[in-house]
């Protein structure tokens, strides 16, 4: 139906739908899978048919409409052309991360740490290292330690230690190893092997619950 404004005539809302669909699918002919082809076609039998789309539809077709975005494609070229090494070992780190503290991204990190030539849109990217949580867990990994090995040290006096370092509040304790990759957002969680003075079994315990011997 011809619909007219001040005189002149104008698309009606079916006109308009269907010509965003023909214009989505033309233009992605080579971006879009075989599966969003046949969406695109069977969609724009529908929107020919009723002129309107369900909420459903109409959400894959704006991300199927975007992704066959000239300025879109641009964006995504020149963010592979601009990916580095520095970039892959921050994503592989931010993986490593998720895998240790589930549930969120576990199978995008999965596949960051199993395939090396994966690189994820810049959206995904942002979102996954950019976030407090993981820049404060790589702060924490790039903090060299502040005890060496073979260092003594005394375990905190702090009421809100629990499990077996409760138990060891106020005594001296030796260094024997020291995590090398920390994968914990929370300040002073890079995990120490101790000895305490006397005792045979070797311990757990973050750096938090540390400070220097005065002995």
């Amino acid at each position: 139906m011809t619909h007219y404004h001040d005189g002149e005539e104008v698309a009606s809302p079916k006109e308009v739908l269907v010509a965003r669909i023909e214009k989505a699918a033309a233009r992605g002919t080579s971006s879009m899978t075989p599966w969003e082809r046949n969406f695109m076609g069977s969609l724009l039998g529908s929107a020919k048919k009723w002129g309107r789309l369900t909420a459903k539809q109409h959400e894959v077709f704006q991300r199927i409409e975007t992704k066959t975005d000239p300025a879109f494609q641009a964006a995504k070229n020149a963010w592979a052309q601009g990916w580095t090494s520095e970039k892959r070992q921050r994503l592989v780190f931010a993986a490593g991360y998720y895998k240790a503290n589930p549930p969120y991204f576990g199978d995008v990190a999965e596949r960051i740490l199993n395939d090396s030539n994966y690189v994820p849109s810049e959206k995904l990217y942002r979102k996954m290292v950019e976030n407090k949580y993981v820049q404060r867990a790589m702060s924490n990994a790039e903090a060299a330690p502040l005890y060496e090995v073979g260092t003594m040290v005394t375990v905190r006096d702090s009421q809100s230690a629990s499990g077996h370092v409760r138990g060891l509040r106020g005594q001296d304790v030796l260094v024997v190893d020291v995590e090398k990759t920390v994968l914990d957002a929370t300040k002073g969680s890079r995990t120490y092997k101790v000895l305490p003075v006397g005792a045979p079994q070797v311990l757990d315990i973050q750096e938090r619950w540390l400070k220097k011997s005065r002995r």
